[in-house]
């Protein structure tokens, strides 16, 4: 029996979290888009700008901004910031 042609095989829906590299959007409570990547693991120490607390290296965490300035895309993105994971889920209920 003869292996059917690749093209002739359904096509799979594409999986757009691997698209985008792991990159969602996410609206905030003033409407504006917000980039957000998961960072399982972080390299570094950050502060989070929700609780002003450290996020510790190999701490799963947030990086969020947005491109949507009046400066441009490209000062949303030097601008982001690194969120733990609960503090960015609550952002709007402080």
């Amino acid at each position: 029996m003869r292996r059917s042609k690749k093209y002739s095989r359904p096509v799979r829906p594409l999986n757009e979290s691997a698209a985008m590299g792991g990159v969602h959007y996410e609206a905030g409570t003033d409407g504006t888009q917000y980039k957000v990547h998961h960072i399982a693991s972080g390299a570094k120490q950050y502060v989070c700008p929700g609780c002003n607390g450290i996020i510790l290296v190999g701490e799963a965490h947030e990086v969020a901004w947005t491109e949507d300035t009046i400066w441009g895309s490209q000062y949303g993105q030097d601008s982001r910031r690194h969120w733990h994971t609960t503090c960015w889920r609550h952002r709007g209920r402080r």
